[in-house]
């Protein structure tokens, strides 16, 4: 009995692991060509949507979005950098602590990410839910 749940959570790890695979590189592929935004730059971009909210002035520490990220320090780092040459975020030092940065949607910003929105919503769909599975077995028959 022991050894047929092992194999029962040796499956479900490795369809885990397919599930993830497919629907990141979907993510990354859709959001790039229709929204020039890597996976791991909408991510930025929603954590700091889900933070700030609409608040025009409404920023986010970058020890707050790198708690919540999948990402290093270093290459979250490189994500900013990158979102921030494109001008969707700009960073600022905090007043207080010296050691801490903010960081901000721009008005640029936050359209690439209201924009790429549904593109995001769909893929996670079409893998996460019944519905996409459902939509998927179909097209397969």
């Amino acid at each position: 009995m022991e050894a047929e749940s092992e194999v029962d959570v040796c499956a479900k790890w490795s369809e885990t692991l397919r599930v993830y695979h497919n629907t990141s590189c979907e993510l990354e592929n859709e959001l790039q060509s229709r929204h020039e935004l890597g996976l791991s730059e909408f991510e930025v971009l929603l954590i700091l949507g889900r933070t700030c909210g609409d608040q025009a002035e409404g920023k986010a520490k970058m020890k707050d979005i790198e708690a919540e990220m999948y990402l290093s320090q270093s290459a979250l780092s490189r994500t900013v950098t990158r979102l921030e040459k494109a001008g969707l975020v700009t960073r600022a030092a905090c007043d207080f602590d010296r050691r801490a940065n903010f960081l901000m949607l721009t008005p640029s910003g936050r359209e690439r990410f209201e924009a790429a929105k549904p593109t995001h919503r769909a893929v996670l769909v079409k893998h996460l839910t019944d519905t996409g599975a459902s939509e998927r077995a179909a097209s397969c028959s």
